[in-house]
């Protein structure tokens, strides 16, 4: 099972252990909610108890609070990449960058900033790590298909949105989130959303740290 999460697994490894969790996606985060950014601590008690992590930068999530310029993206790349270092994550691992658009989705339109973005966080990373981005299908489907990312995870918030349904249905993704979003019942105190994984691809960017 592989879940993610924007609530700190510390001191839940074992409890997940039970449910079968295999992999947690976790936050790099600073200007909002800094409180669901991944602690080293919580990185090696994962790990410890066999548990992958899987990493998701996305400080904005609201397309009104994202500036898509060269210029966010290489500064959202040096935050994600002080938080790797930070924890531990391996090199050649990847970060998913979330570029959600939140509250319609991104559309085609919205396509040459979002490459402005990445050209941005490409700056700021360079080879240390491999880029995956976390949206709805048309921009997942550009970003994979232009090389720019390694894997796509798709917003389970982007069903109704441009190329998500196409995208999933031809299984071009990496990762699914599967609705209903935010489960609580069952998970001790978290606050976690489900994902699928591509049957046909077992790397995913996912790690565990010393």
């Amino acid at each position: 099972m592989i879940i993610d999460t924007n609530i700190s697994c510390l001191n839940k490894s074992q409890f997940l252990k039970g449910k079968g969790v295999t992999a947690v996606g976790r936050y790099y985060r600073e200007a909002t909610h800094p409180t669901w950014k991944i602690t080293k601590a919580e990185a090696q008690e994962l790990s410890l108890a066999a548990i992958k992590i899987f990493m998701v930068f996305e400080d904005f999530g609201k397309a009104a609070d994202l500036k898509l310029t060269r210029n966010q993206g290489k500064a959202d790349g040096q935050s994600a990449l002080g938080q790797a270092t930070a924890i531990g994550q391996p090199l050649g691992t990847t970060i998913y960058f979330a570029v959600e658009g939140l509250p319609n989705g991104y559309k085609s339109a919205d396509l040459p900033k979002i490459k402005d973005y990445f050209d941005g966080v490409k700056d700021a990373i360079g080879a240390k790590y491999a880029l995956g981005v976390y949206g709805d299908g048309v921009v997942c489907k550009t970003f994979v298909n232009d090389g720019t990312c390694k894997h796509s995870w798709l917003a389970a918030a982007s069903c109704s949105f441009e190329g998500t349904c196409l995208f999933f249905a031809k299984g071009l993704f990496t990762l699914a989130q599967l609705p209903p979003l935010n489960l609580s019942t069952g998970w001790n105190g978290l606050s976690v959303d489900i994902n699928h994984l591509n049957p046909n691809i077992s790397d995913f960017g996912a790690f565990q740290v010393p």
